[in-house]
């Protein structure tokens, strides 16, 4: 035993006395075409964005890829051609194409002299979204049993039908906010600003004794954000996915999430349902989609205790009132008058950022048409 303990300590101490940085090498990657497609039964123009992927070494955005001939062709026979409105983005015609639950459909892509074909993808209904719901809730920060207010919104659904077992959600959150400074007309103190969501939200219900998802958080904001300011809103895209597009996006989610360690998954390519007709051989990322799609949105008024934001990002001085200050109007702009609270004299608040002067540099000073209607119920 004591010879075992020795050999331990010793095996020990060489180890920890030979760590030494490792850098490992990263193999240069070929050029790979990327494929995002959505088609659904919504009565709108469909998108298929084509772009062409950086080895992993390189830190450059894709690059589109152009002069492509992109058509959708359905199980009955008929094609409907794409037309590419802006660099690597083809989009149908609305008047021409609308997607019907019950059909399945292929995308077809010619490119750089190479045929590109997806797998043959059935269109499945998918289930109203069944509520909504949101709280405020006193969240812990640290060890120190610290807490912060923040706001968590959840989704609940079902398929009664039973058919529906793998979903997908994406939503987009638009939020009211206001400028803090006083000196500013109402008009650019007021704006509204929207943010498209950015993790993967899917679930599984296959083995589950029903479709049914329950209390599914979409998402939590505390004070950090200027989101519970005001109001704020979430439109909810709740879409049907056949078993490979879920696996598919499964592995996207898993790769994302735990990339970053040495014995953590590799950041390797997840091909999709495309292959390349001319070059078996070829790799093509990306998913072309064909689903079902349901729509709920929240209205939450509920307004979190939120910091002011924009004051130590805006007031670049604070001068008296009236001052001798050139440049007054195009290299500094007032934000704010206040009254100084140990002399009573009149000063104001001034910044040499343009953008601080007009919310709607940051965001949009036109109100969504649905905002009012919404609030009022």
């Amino acid at each position: 035993m004591k010879i075992g303990k020795i050999i331990i300590l010793f095996l020990s101490a060489a180890v920890a006395s030979c760590i030494s940085q490792f850098t490992p090498e990263i193999v240069s990657q070929n050029d790979y075409l990327t494929v995002n497609g959505l088609v659904t039964d919504e009565n709108r123009c469909y998108s298929v964005i084509l772009g062409i992927s950086h080895p992993l070494d390189e830190t450059s955005a894709d690059k589109p890829a152009v002069k492509a001939m992109v058509s959708v062709s359905d199980d009955l026979g008929n094609t409907y051609n794409f037309t590419e409105k802006s660099p690597g983005k083809y989009i149908s015609d609305s008047t021409v194409f609308i997607a019907q639950t019950g059909r399945s459909y292929v995308l077809s892509i010619e490119y750089n002299g190479n045929m590109y074909s997806s797998s043959l993808s059935a269109l499945k209904p998918v289930p109203p979204i069944d509520s909504l719901g949101h709280e405020i809730f006193d969240r812990e920060i640290n060890a120190s049993g610290k807490t912060e207010k923040a706001t968590r919104v959840t989704l609940n659904t079902l398929d009664p039908t039973g058919s529906c077992h793998y979903f997908r959600w994406a939503f987009e959150e638009t939020w009211e906010f206001h400028l803090p400074f006083n000196y500013l007309p109402r008009e650019k103190r007021i704006c509204w600003m929207s943010e498209l969501s950015h993790n993967i939200l899917i679930a599984n219900t296959e083995a589950l004794a029903e479709d049914r998802v329950t209390d599914l958080v979409l998402t939590t904001y505390n004070n950090s954000t200027d989101r519970g300011m005001y109001k704020y809103s979430m439109l909810v895209k709740q879409y049907s996915l056949s078993r490979e597009e879920y696996e598919f996006w499964d592995k996207i989610r898993t790769m994302s999430q735990n990339t970053g360690g040495l014995y953590d998954v590799t950041p390797v390519s997840v091909t999709g349902n495309i292959q390349c007709i001319t070059d078996p051989s070829e790799v093509v990322l990306g998913f072309f989609s064909v689903s079902g799609v349901s729509y709920k949105r929240i209205f939450i008024k509920d307004r979190l205790i939120t910091p002011d934001h924009y004051t130590d990002k805006c007031v670049t001085d604070r001068v008296g009132r009236n001052p001798s200050l050139p440049g007054l109007g195009t290299l500094y702009f007032i934000l704010n008058e206040f009254e100084d609270p140990d002399t009573g004299a009149k000063r104001w608040d001034i910044t040499t950022i343009i953008g601080c002067t007009d919310c709607a540099y940051m965001g949009s000073n036109v109100k969504p048409d649905y905002w009012d209607e919404g609030f009022a119920k």
